[in-house]
């Protein structure tokens, strides 16, 4: 007599992985709004890091994990106060994988179990990957093409454990992301804070409101309004006043022209530049010059 197949049920089937990051970044690392069509976990080993999701903020420490589900705005923050270790995972699931919705708006208090999974993960993905992919802007795919025997479909299989002993665990091991007053302010000055520095990185770069709300995944409204309240200025002002002090220095440094400064800040004419300067200095540049060499 033959045995019947009973074929197994994948309630969770992991597709692949498009990264596997460890991180270790400094008390002021911050990245931009971000969105993709996969899930992405973020794991902190060590350290604090402030989770943007949606316009929410909430402080993650030691041993919590989050989850972003497909096409969810968000972006991570250092506190200015620690440095933190991240192990952060994106995948993709079977698009009728409802049971990830479970995983949707909640952080996770990882038990001693959990966190034996993602080590078992980690030194697997030693074996995977000459080098596991430590920088931020490192976007290249990865490359399991010397993989060690089993070891990508390993990764599977932890990571599949690993979802499933957060499911399976008691409910007081996760909590929501609410929306709390609190939560608002630290998403909004969290979101301020990545926007001024990403102006400082971007000075050479001409960008108007909507390009910057596109970046940032916030309205018109919300941006200016928060913007204003945290430093007093509006966006645009602030990202001006920057150029013309940046200016100023280049001015002083004396080894370029004006033609030079205005293209090396974006301005696409000295006209404009010039304009922009005495709107904003009470001088011309060349009126500055000569005071300054007076």
């Amino acid at each position: 007599m033959d045995f019947e197949l009973v074929k197994v049920k994948n309630d969770i089937n992991i597709i692949g992985f498009h990264s596997i990051y460890y991180f270790e970044f400094d008390k002021n690392f911050y990245h931009s709004p971000e969105k993709h069509d996969f899930w992405e976990l973020v794991y902190v080993d060590s350290g604090v890091i402030t989770a943007i999701t949606d316009g929410m903020g909430c402080d993650l420490t030691q041993g919590q994990v989050i989850f972003h589900k497909p096409m969810e705005p968000h972006c991570h923050i250092s506190n200015k106060k620690d440095p933190n270790n991240l192990l952060v995972i994106s995948f993709s699931c079977d698009k009728d994988d409802k049971i990830m919705d479970f995983f949707n708006r909640k952080i996770f208090d990882l038990e001693k179990g959990s966190k034996k999974i993602l080590s078992l993960f980690l030194e697997e993905a030693k074996h995977a990957l000459d080098k596991i992919p430590n920088k931020y802007d490192d976007k290249s795919p990865l490359d399991f093409s010397r993989a060690a025997l089993g070891s990508v479909q390993l990764l599977q299989c932890y990571l599949i454990e690993f979802l499933f002993s957060l499911i399976r665990g008691s409910e007081d091991l996760f909590r929501h992301v609410y929306h709390t007053q609190s939560a608002k302010r630290m998403a909004e000055n969290s979101v301020i804070d990545a926007i001024v520095n990403y102006f400082a990185d971007n000075i050479g770069v001409s960008l108007t409101l909507d390009e910057i709300c596109e970046k940032f995944s916030v309205s018109k409204p919300y941006l200016c309004k928060s913007f204003k309240v945290s430093t007093g200025e509006s966006p645009i002002n602030y990202f001006t006043e920057l150029k013309i002090k940046e200016a100023k220095r280049l001015i002083r440094d004396g080894h370029n022209n004006m033609a030079q400064i205005s293209a090396s800040l974006g301005y696409k004419s000295t006209v404009h530049f010039s304009r922009m300067f005495k709107k904003t200095a009470g001088v011309s540049p060349l009126e500055y010059k000569r005071s300054i060499n007076d």
